[in-house]
C-alpha cells in the first residue's frame, strides 16, 4: 500500500505512514489528499510562513501507473498570497518518480534552521544540508543536482524568489531535458517551501516500480487505446501547443490586453501559435515534446534562440498571454526571455505579467516594453528594491501604488481569460476557494462536463448555463487532480468512464 511520510524539518525526523484499507485516507490522492490535510492539520489563522503550515506533495491514484498523462502532482498549502488552501499542479520527471517508490505523499512539516535537500532513493528517504546550494537559482541549480545524483533524478527546487518568500514564487520541476521548466506556479508555494528552508527535493528513480496492479494486463487493455485516442485527437497541440489559443482567445474578445482593458491585441499575430511555430522551425526548436512521462498529447516545446542557447520550455498560452499582450509586447523571442527569468528565479509567470503591468499602470515602465521588463526581473538577484517588490504580487503592489485596476479574486491576478467575455471562467475565478484559477474550471470555449447537456458552450458571452458549467468542470478537475491526470485528457463524465476501469 503506498505511504505517506511527514517530514519533521525542524527535528530532521522522518515518520512513515501506511495507507491500509478503511484508512481515513484511503479513498484521497492528489489535490484530495492535499486539501484534506491541510483543512485538518493547519489552524486557519495561521500565517502561511509560520512553522505551523505544511506543504504538502500528494501523487494522484493513477500517478506513475501506464495511464496516459498521469505525471502530474498536487502541491499543497496554506497559501500566501490568498491567505486560503491551494493547490498548485505540475509534471516533469519528479511526480511520476515519486508514486513509483510507492509514495502517496510528502507532508514537510515545521521549519529548519538551515537549508536543506530532501533526498528519496531506494534507501530511503533523507534530509541533508544544502547551504551550498541556498544561493543558487533554478537552471544552475538543476545542473548541480543532476550532476551529482544521476541524468535521469527529478526534483522539485526552488530560485531567489522563494528564497526571499516572494508571495508569488513558484517551485520547479525538472522536465524530462533536464531543465527547470515546469513549474507549480500558483499561489506562491515556492514561499512556503523557502520558509521551511528547503531549497530542493531530488528524487532518484527506483530500479523498478513499486506500484502493485490487481491486474496489469486489464489495466493495459483499457490504457493503451486511451493513450492512442488522446494522441490522435490531440495533434493540433503537439504541432502549436497550448499557444494555438492565443488567435482564437483574440478573436473572442478573451485575451488580456494592456491589464485587461481590451480582449483583442491589435499585434496578436506576432505572438500567436503560429508565429512561435514559425520561431522554432526558423531556430532549430522542438515542437511535440512531452513534459511528463506517458504524456500522449505532447503540447510542450523547446526553444532555442538563433545561436543555438537554449531559452524555454515550454513557451505556452497563459505566459504568451499575461507577459505579451498583457503587457503590449509583442515580441516571441522577447517573451520567451521574459519566461526563461521567471523560471530561473521560480516566479509564477501569470502573477508576473499581472504584477508587472500595475508598473506599466503606474508609469514606472512603459507599455510594450520588453527589455525594461527583463531588467526588472534580473534585478530580483541582485536585491533592486523594485525588482523585490514583485513579490508582492499584482493586489498588493497595486494598493501599494495607488492602482485601481487590479485584475484579482482573493488577491491572486486573472490568468489569461477575460471573465466578461467568458463568463463560464470568471464564476470560476470567483467561486473556487483558490481565488483566480483557470485551472479549477476551465470553461472556454466549447467546452462541455457533460457531452449531452445544453451549456451554450459556443457561446462564452452568454451567462446561460454558465454557472452549471463551472461548477460540473471545477469536480470534474478535482477528480483528475486526484487521479495525477493532466486536465487535457478532458475533465468531463465521458473521460469518468475510462477512469472507474482503470482504478
Amino acid at each position: 500500500m503506498p505511504k505517506i511520510y511527514r517530514i519533521d524539518l525542524a527535528n530532521n525526523e522522518i515518520k512513515k505512514e501506511s495507507i491500509q484499507s478503511r484508512n481515513q485516507l484511503e479513498l484521497y490522492a492528489g489535490r484530495a489528499l492535499s486539501s484534506k490535510i491541510i483543512a485538518d492539520e493547519v489552524p486557519p489563522e495561521t500565517d502561511p510562513l509560520d512553522s505551523e503550515n505544511k506543504l504538502i506533495f500528494a501523487t494522484g491514484f493513477l500517478s506513475g501507473t501506464f495511464a496516459p498523462n498521469s505525471g502530474r502532482i498536487s502541491i499543497g498549502a496554506k497559501s500566501p498570497l490568498t491567505q486560503g488552501i491551494k493547490e498548485s499542479n505540475v509534471g516533469g520527471r519528479a511526480p511520476s518518480i515519486l508514486a513509483k517508490h510507492d509514495v502517496r505523499a510528502l507532508i514537510l512539516e515545521k521549519m529548519a534552521e538551515e537549508w536543506k535537500v530532501i533526498h528519496v532513493s531506494e534507501k530511503g528517504i533523507k534530509i541533508l544540508q544544502a547551504n551550498d546550494l541556498a544561493e543558487l537559482d533554478n537552471y544552475e541549480l538543476a545542473e548541480r543536482l543532476i550532476a551529482k545524483y544521476g541524468k535521469n533524478v527529478g526534483a522539485f527546487t526552488i530560485g531567489s524568489a522563494g528564497n526571499r518568500l516572494f508571495l508569488n514564487a513558484s517551485i520547479a520541476s525538472i522536465d524530462m531535458q533536464g531543465y527547470p521548466s515546469r513549474h507549480a506556479g500558483r499561489g506562491g508555494l515556492g514561499a512556503v517551501m523557502g520558509s521551511k528552508k528547503v531549497k530542493a527535493i531530488v528524487l532518484e528513480p527506483p530500479k523498478q516500480n513499486k506500484i502493485k496492479y490487481y491486474n496489469q494486463s486489464e489495466f493495459k487493455n483499457y490504457a493503451v487505446p486511451w493513450f492512442k485516442e488522446l494522441n490522435e485527437s490531440k495533434r493540433v497541440f503537439s504541432k502549436y501547443g497550448t499557444a494555438i489559443g492565443v488567435s482564437g482567445m483574440s478573436e473572442t474578445h478573451g485575451l488580456p490586453t494592456q491589464n485587461f482593458r481590451r480582449g483583442s491585441f491589435k499585434d496578436v499575430e506576432k505572438i500567436s501559435g503560429d508565429a512561435l511555430h514559425d520561431f522554432l522551425e526558423e531556430n532549430k526548436g522542438k515542437f511535440s515534446v512531452a513534459c511528463s512521462p506517458g504524456c500522449a498529447i505532447r503540447c510542450s516545446n523547446i526553444v532555442y534562440n538563433k545561436d543555438g542557447k537554449h531559452i524555454t520550455s515550454s513557451l505556452e498560452y497563459e505566459t504568451i498571454a499575461m507577459n505579451g499582450s498583457n503587457l503590449m509586447i509583442n515580441d516571441i523571442e522577447k517573451i520567451a526571455w521574459i519566461d526563461h527569468y521567471s523560471d530561473d528565479i521560480g516566479i509564477d509567470s501569470i502573477e508576473c505579467g499581472n504584477t508587472i503591468a500595475m508598473y506599466m499602470e503606474a508609469g514606472d515602465i512603459e507599455w510594450g516594453d520588453a527589455d525594461a521588463v527583463i531588467e526588472l526581473l534580473k534585478g530580483i538577484k541582485e536585491n533592486k528594491q523594485k525588482s523585490l517588490d514583485l513579490g508582492l504580487g499584482c493586489y498588493r503592489l497595486g494598493k501599494k501604488l495607488g492602482i485601481k485596476r487590479i485584475p484579482q479574486v482573493k488577491k491572486q491576478g486573472f490568468p489569461g481569460y477575460d471573465p466578461r467575455s467568458y463568463k463560464g471562467m470568471g464564476i470560476t475565478y470567483y467561486t473556487s476557494p483558490m481565488g483566480a484559477d483557470h485551472t479549477a474550471g476551465p470553461a472556454i470555449i466549447n467546452r462541455k462536463a457533460y457531452s449531452d447537456k445544453e451549456y451554450n458552450a459556443s457561446n462564452p458571452w452568454d451567462p446561460k448555463y454558465k454557472v452549471l458549467l463551472s461548477k460540473e468542470l471545477q469536480i470534474f478537475i478535482m477528480i483528475l487532480d486526484s487521479m495525477g491526470l493532466c486536465y487535457f485528457v478532458g475533465p468531463s463524465f465521458e473521460v469518468t468512464k475510462t477512469l472507474s476501469h482503470l482504478l
